[in-house]
């Protein structure tokens, strides 16, 4: 997601480009990866004496709701990994315990629903991680 689309989804949420979310951003643009929470607070910190751990964490939480993030618990302990979003569609990931890597996937469980099982329910958002050995590190254990 570039910088204009950026400020198109802000606009569209009704939201501002803050200070401290476009510290957030320009973090994310930069770095190479996904990263947590305290790994941008440990660079946003020095640069932003204004931003606390707590801010930082509302932004991810909200630009991640809105789409401009991708969030995943990359290593199924709670401990939550964002990105810029490099697609504009619904989708989940596929990330390999042994190495990190995390690759986009399209597919969605929820949509594989009925009527019948949802039944009910309203506003449905689903958040589906597949965890696995990706081909490379197959190769690795191989050896």
């Amino acid at each position: 997601m570039d910088l204009k689309q950026i400020r198109q989804q802000l606009a569209k949420n009704n939201l501002k480009a803050t200070r401290p979310r476009q510290a957030i951003l320009e973090a994310l643009a930069q770095a190479s990866g996904w990263v947590t929470a305290k790994s941008l607070f440990d660079k946003l910190s020095g640069q932003e004496a204004n931003i606390d751990f707590s801010t930082i964490c509302r932004n991810l939480e909200l630009l991640s709701s809105i789409g401009i993030l991708c969030r995943v618990d990359r290593d199924s302990n709670g401990i939550f990994a964002y990105s810029l979003s490099e697609m504009d569609e619904h989708h989940h990931h596929l990330i390999c315990r042994s190495c990190g890597k995390i690759s986009p996937m399209e597919f969605c469980p929820l949509q594989q629903l009925n009527s019948t099982q949802t039944a009910g329910y309203s506003e449905l958002e689903c958040r589906f991680e597949i965890y696995g050995c990706c081909r490379d590190c197959q190769g690795k254990q191989g050896k």
